[in-house]
């Protein structure tokens, strides 16, 4: 049985709709992968990292807004790729690409390293995360896709709040190459294995109906519609009057 027949086999079994799975493991992506080059993370690192090899402040800043302006010009190609491959894949390279530039920077010991390495991890931030996320969620959703994009939101800003705390911790009590390493580990481990094995591009893949209307409210919606049709109108009842 390939992963695609075990998706298959999962969606049909689950007593919930399996476009809550997608959430859950759009969650996992926004829990690691997608905070691992946000600049709140990035910030418990200048600190340490400037008094280890004495850079000025404003190469971190130079690199975040070089990596933001790459985005611009990748974002065009990032939409391509979704309509071609889908957000599990996308979702699925870029973890693994922050995962590895995150460990990478833990060896960095020049300002061309560290470019070489946060420029793509900040260009993978603002471009394939930022837009394969919600479109993964907008493809399973019609009626409940405000609530599945808001759990999402609470997970990237969970994120942005843990992995910074994370990161001084780790920094706190060894240091600072020791919680890239840590954070490369943890997206590999959080981001990674989730979209792998449980995302699909959409629920006509598996055979099933985006967001589906319960049974109930459509009996409710059905009863409602005989009903209406059954009463007559005003005007209906002015034609029986005049005849």
């Amino acid at each position: 049985m390939n992963a695609a027949q075990w998706r298959n086999k999962l969606g049909q079994s689950l007593p919930f709709y399996y476009g809550w799975v997608i959430v859950a493991s759009t969650v996992s992506v926004s829990l690691s992968t997608r905070t691992i080059m946000a600049v709140a993370t990035l910030s418990v690192f200048v600190v340490p990292m400037t008094q280890d090899m004495g850079w000025s402040r404003g190469l971190f800043s130079g690199a975040v807004s070089l990596g933001g302006l790459c985005a611009v010009f990748i974002s065009p190609l990032v939409g391509k790729w979704l309509d071609r491959y889908g957000s599990g894949l996308l979702l699925t390279v870029a973890s693994v690409l922050t995962g590895a530039l995150a460990i990478g920077l833990s060896f960095v010991g020049n300002p061309a390293a560290f470019y070489a390495l946060y420029v793509p991890g900040r260009l993978i931030f603002s471009g394939p995360l930022e837009l394969g996320i919600p479109t993964a969620i907008s493809n399973w959703f019609i009626r409940r896709r405000p609530l599945g994009l808001a759990a999402d939101a609470v997970a990237k800003g969970a994120g942005l709040t843990m992995i910074p705390l994370l990161a001084q911790f780790i920094i706190t009590g060894w240091d600072w190459r020791t919680a890239w390493i840590t954070l490369g580990v943890l997206t590999f481990a959080i981001g990674v294995i989730p979209p792998v094995l449980l995302m699909t591009r959409r629920p006509e893949d598996m055979g099933l109906e985006p967001d589906p209307v319960p049974d109930r409210h459509i009996e409710e919606v059905g009863a409602a519609s005989k009903g209406d049709a059954s009463t007559p109108t005003p005007a209906t009842e002015t034609r029986f009057t005049e005849s």
